[in-house]
């Protein structure tokens, strides 16, 4: 799937269009969620489920900062 800053701010869950300190902050505030839960979790299904979560953050955070700073 090709991204576009539509899916960042979808992933990111803030209303577009946000300033490039809304997304960076937004997407450090989610990485340490998901990953806090990622490691937390006994869950194999879990920790998979945040693993992707992740990735798919990493995704949206580089496609910002390579397009749109």
């Amino acid at each position: 799937m090709e991204m576009d800053l539509y899916d960042v701010y979808r992933i990111l869950d803030i209303q577009h269009p946000g300033s490039s300190e809304e997304v960076i902050s937004r997407y450090r505030e989610l990485k340490e969620k998901y990953n806090q839960i990622k490691e937390t979790t006994k869950d194999l299904k879990t920790q998979m489920l945040y693993q992707r979560k992740l990735i798919e953050l990493d995704d949206a955070y580089l496609y910002f900062i390579r397009h749109h700073l």
